[in-house]
Formats: structure tokens, C-alpha cells, sequence
């Protein structure tokens, strides 16, 4: 007998490689759809480099079935046996970008000679026009995924804003896109009150170390914080291509021993250390949600942002002084006062619980967005 399936294709195994965090929030979204409809299971098709594997459960089945791969065509193919193996009926498909992952989905419908709706979930501002600067690769891929997008039977973009710009700038319909953020964990984060009076002097840096991340920003923001005092300290979190370099010029701005380099934290982890950061800054020039700056205000730590479709986004919500934007700009004076001005900005906590009321939802609207394209 057939077992129904919502199924998740993962071809360049952002899954597997995202680790524990990654697969737990996904085993979320299982246990969500299972509580609305028993019927159902979610099945996960990824790649990874730690060789073929199958792991099972109540909730969520999940198929290593190769290395990670940018071949469609290929990993269609390996995904329609493994469906005929198990005697999986798919119900619904959802991949993860508007390339590899879609036209896995396109051709694994031709294979299965049957209409299948495709879910598209869409996390980067991909229709923002900086992100087609940022580098030749993303303008390519802006036009196809113009060319993709329309073809999806639906869209989850994560932001407000995210979701405006693709409706713009790639032509889409105002019904095919919904805004479904991707939760935040909660279990993991401290929501007690804080008792901090004064936050810890330092920032902080959380996230992929790469150019397109606003890194360079960042050190730019400290060497100007630095020759107005040196009474402050870096963290720096995460890991990426850009990492040797940024940090050693990171070191070759401050001493060594204010800086503490603590390299890729799964979220238990990270979660302990948002009591050691003072401000949390993100500079990055296009951003669609800022999960990693929801965690921060959850967890009491003010903002300091650039311009962008997440960071607008927060802003709108929260009404906060703890959201501020950041003018590179400006003098290292004018950069110090803002800095130890947020330092001592009090958590707001009406707006904390409205960030976890709205995250504990989250799972159930994105089940219900699953179950309404089975039903179309």
C-alpha cells in the first residue's frame, strides 16, 4: 500500500549540511502536519557527503540519496526510483529555490506522468535589484528565476517586504505568494526576565562570513568604534568563505584579546552566548527576514541594522528603539554614542511576546499552506 506523502527535495543538501538544527526544525514540521492530517507524512529527499543513507520515523522519513548535486536531471531521476521503492505517493512537492531545487520538482512531475502541485519556498530576497549586483552569479540567476517563479503553483516567501519584490519584479501574482517566516527555536532561547540594567559592552557579528553578508561593514564599524574608545569588545559567530581574511584584518584592527572568535554555534549553543553580546549588527545589504535578529530581541539584545526588506520589516512591527538603523557614514563619535546608547536600551517585552506568539504558529500556517495545495 502506497503511503501519501508531502514531499521536500533538497538537492544541494542545505538539510543535511544545515545539521541537527536544520532537521529538527524540519521533524517540526512533521509532527504539524501529522497532528492535521494523519494521513499524510513528509519525506525528505536530500544529498549529502556522508554516503547514501535512509533514516525513518512516525513523522518524517528522510533519503540521503547521493552527494550533493546542481544536476537536476540526475537527482529527479534517483528521487523517482527512490519514490517507486518505497511506495511513496506524492501529494505535493516543495523545493527549496527557484533553480536546482525547482527543476527537480518540474521534471520528477513529468516522471511521475501525473499533476503534482509545486510549493517554491523562496528564503532570500532574490527580487530585491541589490541582490542582482551583488555578484554576476546572482543577476543570472534573477532571470531564471524569473523565468521559474511563475511556473510554481505556489510561492512562501519569509518577509513582507521579500514578498512585494517578488511580486514586482518578477511579475507574480498577489495570490501565489504567501509570507510563512521560518520559526525561530524557541525551547532554546532564555524568556525569563532580564535582569540586566546595562548590556555588556561589545558587538556582535552571527552568521555566514561573506562578502555579501556585510562583512566589510562590519569591520569598518569597528575600526571606527575603535578610534573613538577602546572600551569594547567583538564577537564574532559563524564561519564562510571570506573567514580567514576577515578575521585576520578583524585582529589587525583591535587586539587579540578583545576579540573572541567562536566559529559556527548549533542554536542550544548560541543561544547561552546572547548574554555576552551587547548589540547585535547586521549589515548585510539584502536580507529577506532577519530570523537571527528575531532571536536577538527575544533574548533582550538590542539591533543594529543596514537598510533591507527584513530589517524594514522589523521595524514596522516592533516600533522598538531596541531596531535601529545603522549610517555607516557617520563619524566614529556619532557610531559610539549610537552604540552606547543601544546598550542601554531596555528589552521590550510586549514585543518579545508578540515575536514568540507569532513563532509558535508558524509550523501550523505553513502545514495548512501544504494541505490547501493538496485539496487545489
Amino acid at each position: 500500500m502506497k503511503r501519501s506523502a508531502i514531499l521536500i527535495l533538497d538537492p544541494r543538501g542545505n538539510i543535511s549540511l544545515g545539521g541537527k538544527d536544520v532537521i529538527n526544525r524540519h521533524l517540526e514540521y512533521a509532527k504539524a502536519l501529522y497532528a492535521k492530517s494523519e494521513k499524510h507524512k513528509l519525506v525528505v529527499c536530500s544529498t549529502s557527503y556522508q554516503g547514501n543513507k535512509a533514516f525513518y520515523s512516525k513523522f518524517m522519513d528522510r533519503h540521503i540519496l547521493s552527494k550533493p548535486t546542481l544536476n537536476p536531471m540526475i537527482f529527479s531521476w534517483r528521487v523517482y526510483r527512490c519514490l517507486r521503492q518505497e511506495k511513496v505517493e506524492v501529494k505535493l512537492i516543495v523545493v527549496g529555490d527557484p533553480w536546482e531545487s525547482f527543476w527537480t520538482g518540474f521534471l520528477l512531475v513529468k516522471l511521475l506522468k501525473r499533476k503534482v502541485p509545486i510549493q517554491m519556498q523562496i528564503h532570500g530576497d532574490v527580487a530585491d535589484p541589490l541582490w542582482r549586483k551583488l555578484n554576476w552569479r546572482n543577476n543570472i540567476r534573477f532571470y531564471l528565476a524569473k523565468y521559474s517563479c511563475p511556473k510554481a503553483t505556489s510561492i512562501r516567501a519569509v518577509g513582507h517586504n521579500q514578498k512585494n519584490n517578488l511580486i514586482r519584479n518578477l511579475s507574480l501574482s498577489k495570490s501565489k505568494v504567501a509570507v510563512i517566516p521560518v520559526p525561530v527555536n524557541i525551547n532554546a532561547l532564555n524568556l525569563k526576565k532580564l535582569a540586566i540594567t546595562q548590556r555588556p559592552k561589545s558587538i556582535s557579528l552571527i552568521g555566514r562570513i561573506h562578502e555579501d553578508r556585510g562583512i566589510w561593514g562590519f569591520l569598518d564599524l569597528v575600526n571606527k568604534l575603535n578610534h573613538a574608545s577602546k572600551d569594547f569588545d567583538v564577537i564574532i559567530i559563524g564561519s564562510g568563505k571570506s573567514e580567514s581574511e576577515f578575521l585576520s584584518r578583524v585582529k589587525n584592527v583591535i587586539p587579540r584579546q578583545r576579540v573572541q572568535i567562536l566559529g559556527q554555534l548549533p542554536e542550544e549553543s548560541l543561544a547561552k552566548t546572547w548574554n555576552k553580546i551587547g548589540v547585535l549588527v547586521s549589515l548585510a545589504p539584502v536580507e529577506s527576514y532577519g530570523r537571527v535578529m528575531r532571536e536577538a530581541l527575544i533574548s533582550g539584545v538590542p539591533v543594529w541594522v543596514s537598510k533591507s526588506s527584513g530589517a524594514l520589516d522589523l521595524i514596522s512591527e516592533s516600533n522598538s528603539k531596541g531596531v535601529r538603523l545603522i549610517d555607516l557614514n557617520s563619524s566614529p563619535k556619532v557610531l559610539l554614542k549610537e552604540f552606547e546608547s543601544l546598550i542601554r536600551v531596555k528589552p521590550d517585552y510586549n514585543f518579545r511576546r508578540k515575536l514568540v506568539d507569532d513563532n509558535n504558529s508558524l509550523s501550523i500556517l505553513l502545514v495548512n499552506s501544504w494541505l490547501k495545495l493538496i485539496r487545489y
